[in-house]
Formats: structure tokens, C-alpha cells, sequence
């Protein structure tokens, strides 16, 4: 009796969390390794651009289970620009606070977390994008992340 209780409250959950999402141009994500995230692997995604006047915000997705070492991670994220010009964002994600506890959501082992890191932000020419997501921190492999993804979405900004 009690499962179904909580079985109901995790499908309840589900549908409010998904129903509030923004307008997804893009999502996308990508498992990483059980044995841990190496350094020089970075998960990529691709996507294509018609409108160049619409802005939209950009976030990372990241799952990671109870035994991640870390309260933050550094995260490499390159772009490629149809035209071949290529950009690098290093952002620094803090993943707890300073009392340890995690700032994302999830239930049992798993830590989910949405980072945003541009907004309002126009593609400069149609074609083709990719990014790349790469980690930036010390230890290698980094154990405990289970997923990277790559959301976008039209921004409600004026």
C-alpha cells in the first residue's frame, strides 16, 4: 500500500516538473562511464539555427549520484558557429551548499541540476551548432557524475 503512495507522489512529481519546463528548442543529454568522467571526454551536442532573431537561454543538465567528491564543478563548454569561429565558456557550477547540501532535486541516489549560463542570447548567423562539455576539475576521472545535457530554450525576456 505504502509503494503505491509513493509511487503516485513520484509520478505526480514527474508530471509537474516536466510541465513547467520552458519552450525546449533543444534538449539533449549523454550517460558517462561508470567508471568516471575523464577530463579530456567531452559530450557533445548538435543542433541547427533557422532564426537568428529569436533569443534564447542556454542551460547544463547534470546528474550526478551521492558519492560525487565535490560541492562544485568546473565545466569547459565549447561552441562551434556554423561559420567555423569557435567560443569557450568556463563556468564554475556550485552543486551544494556550504553545509554540504545538495542545491538540486532528485530522489534516492540522484542529484539533478539545471544550470543556466546565457540568456537572452541571438544566434549571429542560421547553420548548424555544436557544444561541447567538457570538465575542468583536478581529479580525473571524476567519480559520481552519471549524465551531461544540453538544453535550449526560447527565452521569455524582453
Amino acid at each position: 500500500m505504502m509503494e503505491r503512495v509513493w509511487i503516485s507522489l513520484g509520478i505526480i512529481c514527474f508530471l509537474l516538473l516536466t510541465s513547467c519546463d520552458g519552450e525546449s528548442v533543444f534538449s539533449g543529454s549523454e550517460a558517462i562511464s561508470t567508471g568516471g568522467w575523464e577530463a579530456e571526454e567531452s559530450v557533445k551536442f548538435e543542433w541547427q539555427v533557422k532564426d537568428t532573431l529569436t533569443q534564447h537561454d542556454f542551460f547544463i543538465d547534470l546528474r550526478h549520484d551521492q558519492s560525487y567528491p565535490f560541492s562544485n564543478i568546473y565545466l569547459f563548454v565549447d561552441f562551434t558557429f556554423p561559420n567555423g569561429k569557435n567560443l569557450r565558456d568556463t563556468i564554475s557550477c556550485n552543486l551544494a551548499d556550504d553545509r554540504g547540501v545538495w542545491l538540486g532535486t532528485g530522489f534516492g541516489n540522484l542529484v539533478d541540476h539545471r544550470i543556466g549560463f546565457r540568456k537572452s542570447t541571438s544566434f549571429p548567423v542560421a547553420g548548424d551548432y555544436s557544444i561541447e562539455v567538457a570538465h575542468g576539475m583536478r581529479e580525473t576521472p571524476l567519480a559520481g557524475m552519471r549524465d551531461v545535457g544540453f538544453r535550449l530554450e526560447k527565452s521569455h525576456q524582453l
